[in-house]
């Protein structure tokens, strides 16, 4: 199957990807999320959440500092990143030999077409479906969380897409649910 990321580049994914390298938080949390324990085999260092997941995956440095001779050991069949977060020249040298998927989230709309389109690619659909209504819901109650922890939502961009959302769903006030764990 044929998949434009959100910079519009191109690649093309044979079967469902089996060995996934997440170069994002938010966006490991999310696959996580929709059931790909397995699947997963590299993190960042910055993809502490869930704890089960840190522990057990290979990580390949920072969301600007990715160590490729890693990546290419663990031999990915897909990688995840996003524009703001990772370096172009990385990203750019993965390019040459991964398929790399990009996302760049700039408002809630982005937010979603990312939850979505992850969920296309890795063949769970109906799952992100289903975390997406959960996760629109609860901004139109006028509620945005950011809980930093297992479990939490969040996207790059994180100020950029409140102001965003204010602008386009009209609350003034936001109830802010903001959970933080020391490590």
């Amino acid at each position: 199957m044929i998949f434009i990321d959100h910079l519009g580049n191109t690649i093309e994914l044979t079967d469902t990807p089996k060995r996934i390298i997440s170069l994002v938080p938010s966006q490991t949390e999310l696959l996580w999320d929709l059931g790909l324990h397995n699947e997963i085999v590299g993190i960042t260092k910055f993809c502490i959440h869930p704890k089960e997941m840190f522990k057990s995956k290979t990580r390949v440095g920072g969301t600007k500092t990715i160590d490729i001779d890693k990546i290419r050991n663990l031999k990915p069949d897909l990688i995840i990143g996003n524009k703001e977060e990772n370096e172009h020249s990385q990203i750019i040298e993965l390019q040459k030999e991964f398929n790399v998927w990009m996302s760049d989230i700039y408002s809630l709309n982005d937010a979603y077409k990312m939850i979505n389109d992850i969920g296309e690619l890795v063949n769970k659909k109906n799952e992100s479906q289903f975390d997406l209504r959960c996760k629109y819901q609860n901004l139109l109650n006028g509620e945005c969380i950011l809980n930093i922890k297992e479990n939490s939502f969040q996207i790059p961009n994180t100020m950029d897409v409140i102001k965003h959302n204010k602008f386009e769903f009209g609350h003034n006030n936001f109830n802010f649910i903001m959970k933080y764990e020391t490590y």
